[in-house]
């Protein structure tokens, strides 16, 4: 069976189950980093919000031996989960006094999403953009959506999120503002909309196994600290390394210069420079000057990260290949 066959097979037997009055919908989905996902949405009458469940993952799964009626009863049980219990309204979207205290900032790859940035106000940071998002709902209980001119969509997320309208460039003509207002609005509006997290990793570590697990108790203690850093939607958090003076405060904290790894869109990994060293040979290890090793230590770390975003994350969960580097003395996060 072909993906296109597989796809409005999938369609055809939802719409069998759900009946006449709701509508199937199949549409291709733009997400992070240009990547483009085939989204199945539920549309009931007089909603205007569905979840957003994409199929490539599912037809893997049917190319390996899964049923498609299997795959359809995890479809209705997704939605059913994660269903609305009524529509969000939007009108004070064209509202722009009812709108500045919503907007806020998140982070994306600068070169992976150029055709996306030319119809978005942004900034460039580094190797990444930063952008911008309306926030319509706060409640933690939220289900991470997107807006389009025609209806509201939402992806089913473990952890949920708040829902979001990404600005784009006719939004500053309408508000009749720049997008340096953008930016003065999101750094104040970000850190108290979403409140960054900032954990050690073997805490999270711990968290994530249960409390049976003999791993917990077997694993060895990490060589160096590692630090969790993002906010408490665990979505979009690595954009906390904006908020003024969260890595300032914490570089003094621990009296150290910071390597920040860009673990994902979400989050990020921060290793205290001074506690962190690659192995080296004795014999050469004495010749080896601090900024030696430092480079070294860079590009090891680097390396690392590129390999995981080759092999353990989704291409739109991407954030960057390169390491960042925070100085206490300037202040400033380099590459």
């Amino acid at each position: 069976m072909t993906y296109q066959t597989f796809k409005q097979q999938i369609r055809q037997s939802l719409q069998d189950a759900f009946g006449s009055d709701v509508s199937i919908i199949l549409q291709d989905i733009l997400k992070n980093n240009n990547t483009h996902l085939d989204g199945l949405t539920v549309l009931t009458p007089g909603c205007n919000i569905s979840p957003t469940i994409y199929l490539n993952d599912y037809f893997h799964a049917y190319e390996n031996g899964r049923p498609i009626s299997d795959i359809c009863t995890e479809i209705r049980d997704i939605y059913q989960q994660n269903k609305p219990a009524h529509s969000i309204d939007i009108s004070f979207f064209t509202c722009y006094e009812k709108v500045q205290s919503r907007i806020i900032f998140k982070l994306i790859n600068y070169e992976r999403n150029k055709a996306l940035l030319t119809d978005v106000p942004h900034f460039r940071f580094l190797d990444l953009a930063i952008v911008f998002n309306c926030l319509i709902g706060i409640d933690p209980d939220d289900i991470s959506q997107s807006f389009s001119e025609e209806k509201i969509s939402c992806s089913p997320s473990a952890s949920g999120s708040s829902a979001t309208i990404l600005i784009h460039n006719h939004h500053l003509s309408f508000w009749n503002i720049t997008k340096d207002d953008l930016y003065a609005l999101a750094c104040k509006n970000t850190p108290d909309l979403q409140h960054y997290e900032l954990r050690n990793m073997s805490d999270v570590l711990k968290e994530l196994l249960s409390d049976d697990d003999s791993s917990a108790i077997l694993a060895p203690p990490a060589p160096f600290p590692m630090y969790v850093l993002s906010n408490h939607t665990k979505l979009n958090g690595s954009a906390c390394i904006l908020y003024q003076d969260l890595l300032k405060n914490f570089a003094e904290h621990l009296r150290s210069d910071l390597y920040i790894l860009p673990s994902s869109i979400h989050e990020v990994l921060i290793i205290p420079v001074n506690s962190f060293a690659t192995p080296a040979d004795p014999l050469l290890s004495s010749a080896n000057s601090p900024a030696d090793t430092r480079q070294q230590s860079y590009r090891e770390l680097s390396e690392m990260v590129q390999e995981v975003n080759a092999t353990q994350l989704s291409t739109e969960d991407i954030l960057s290949d390169h390491v960042y580097y925070y100085s206490r003395e300037s202040s400033r996060i380099t590459m």
